[in-house]
């Protein structure tokens, strides 16, 4: 008997079925830009996407907190801030703390006015 039949059998039993799967979304595209701006007291340059929504902050040249990017995103309750990078804490701490407090309307402005450079 070979073993061909059974692995088949079983990989068809372990692999999951995607039925209408939306195909992995595309990369966000984050060109707009940059603005300069300051968070927590360093450098950052921001960049808006073209979802109009979101919005990334990239520490600048100089800025302690190299290398370390924030995505701020549109929710329904407001903005969604998350970040990840290894750039030093004592500089993106601060940071997050001030863009937690940015509002929904002051995210867009930023988005606009990124979206304006030329």
């Amino acid at each position: 008997m070979s073993i061909i039949g059974p692995l088949s059998g079983m990989m068809l039993l372990t692999t999951p079925i995607q039925q209408d799967q939306p195909a992995t979304p595309e990369p966000l595209q984050c060109m707009a830009g940059p603005i300069h701006r300051s968070f927590g007291g360093t450098d950052w340059l921001a960049y808006g996407c073209a979802d109009h929504a979101t919005l990334i902050v990239v520490s600048a040249p100089g800025n302690p907190a190299m290398p370390f990017i924030f995505r701020l995103s549109k929710t329904d309750d407001g903005v969604s801030v998350s970040g990840e990078g290894n750039g030093d804490q004592r500089a993106t701490a601060p940071a997050f703390e001030d863009l937690k407090t940015v509002s929904r309307a002051t995210l867009t402005e930023m988005i606009e006015e990124a979206e304006a450079q030329p």
